[in-house]
């Protein structure tokens, strides 16, 4: 992308690859040692008396933007009793009230019942939080190798917003009517990426999170585990509740892989990114070998595809890509079995002698590129939005 990520096809290739069937397995191959359901109940009621005036024992975390009551500590009193007796549905620090004698997603009201009446029928869902929710997201990056295609997956649903025309990330594209799931730039999204999520997203969406803060986390965790900058993420994203709520179309708002330097700029000048953050964001491209799969080539942006750092502009300097007119348009080069590619998107950032002085900084200076990157990267994410929140 330029922040190039969020484009690898071209627009007249949108039939054939954007409605291409593509399986998880042929797309992400399946490592040992994936997501493994919990033998736990995920979901578990719990009964408290304290008619006879014992003491609830149960702190929660209370935050008005929540649905649900994440479990803090247990501090005697009926709940410690009921762990004792009940072995097998114990409340443990991580789980999460949902339910409330059959309040839900009302947090005020949940808390307001668990004060003052008498008798509490709780409804609880086991690991059940932020800490929990990152973990599950690590998990899925480190045994799928999937990061790079969560991070265009984040990227894409952020980068359709244009400033003065909207359309900021709401998680329109999981629609499978058409609407922004059948966009070019948008190939293996819909099929590959929320396939892989959707363990995650079944288990935290709604009640804890939306789709479209789970995509941005999910980037963001992924960057991280494959090395990368540590980046925060604020929570208050809307979901769209159709594919109608998405744009109508990708032109002028995800860039053309196969387009230069003019059309990078006319792409992210208009979202507020000046030519040092289209390079910074570029770097992405670092990682993308099961994410180019998803779009139809072959080969990868770098030797280390699966490692989040500064190679990216290394090779962009150090190697000669020549033309390949069998593979889509793009640019590559073969080093014995090895075979790395670059689209027009790419070379620009070297053909381009403004582009080119960020790309020669970047490359010697990976701390610098990690910085900018993810003041960068961050805006993207909440370009569109106003009143995000620290804590989920």
């Amino acid at each position: 992308m330029g922040n190039q990520a969020c484009c690898a096809v071209k627009d007249s290739e949108a039939n054939q690859t954007g409605n291409a069937e593509l399986s998880k397995a042929e797309a992400v191959p399946v490592l040992d040692g994936g997501i493994k359901a919990s033998k736990e109940e995920p979901i578990y009621e719990v009964m408290l008396d304290k008619s006879t005036g014992g003491k609830l024992g149960l702190d929660v975390d209370y935050m008005a933007e929540r649905r649900v009551l994440p479990v803090m500590c247990i501090t005697g009193g009926l709940a410690e009793q009921w762990n004792q007796n009940n072995p097998d549905k114990q409340i443990s620090k991580g789980d999460s009230l949902i339910s409330v004698n059959g309040i839900k997603g009302d947090v005020a009201v949940m808390l307001e019942r668990c004060k003052t009446e008498k008798v509490l029928n709780l409804i609880l869902a086991k690991k059940f939080n932020y800490d929990h929710l990152v973990a599950d997201i690590e998990n899925l990056v480190t045994t799928q190798g999937c990061g790079a295609i969560l991070i265009r997956l984040s990227c894409n649903d952020a980068g359709v917003y244009k400033e003065g025309q909207g359309g900021c990330s709401n998680a329109a594209m999981r629609f499978t009517d058409g609407g922004e799931s059948k966009f070019a730039a948008n190939a293996g999204l819909p099929t590959v990426a929320l396939s892989l999520l959707r363990p995650i997203s079944d288990k935290y969406v709604p009640d804890l999170i939306s789709h479209a803060d789970l995509w941005a986390l999910s980037s963001n965790v992924a960057i991280r585990v494959m090395s990368g900058p540590t980046i925060t993420t604020r929570f208050g994203r809307p979901d769209a509740k159709s594919s109608a709520e998405g744009v109508s179309g990708q032109e002028g708002r995800l860039p053309d892989g196969d387009k230069g330097a003019d059309h990078l700029r006319s792409i992210f000048h208009a979202k507020g990114f000046d030519d040092k953050a289209i390079v910074a964001l570029s770097g992405r491209r670092t990682t993308g070998r099961k994410d180019l799969a998803t779009s139809g080539f072959d080969g990868a942006w770098t030797e280390q595809p699966l490692k989040f750092d500064n190679s990216y502009y290394k090779e962009l300097l150090a190697k000669t890509y020549t033309p390949e007119t069998t593979s889509k348009g793009c640019s590559q080069n073969r080093h014995g079995a090895s075979r790395t590619i670059m689209l027009a998107s790419d070379k620009a950032l070297v053909d381009d002698s403004t582009f080119k002085l960020h790309t020669e900084s970047y490359a010697n200076d990976q701390a610098s590129w990690f910085n900018d990157f993810g003041l960068a990267w961050k805006k993207l994410q909440e370009n569109g939005h106003v009143g995000l929140r620290d804590v989920l």
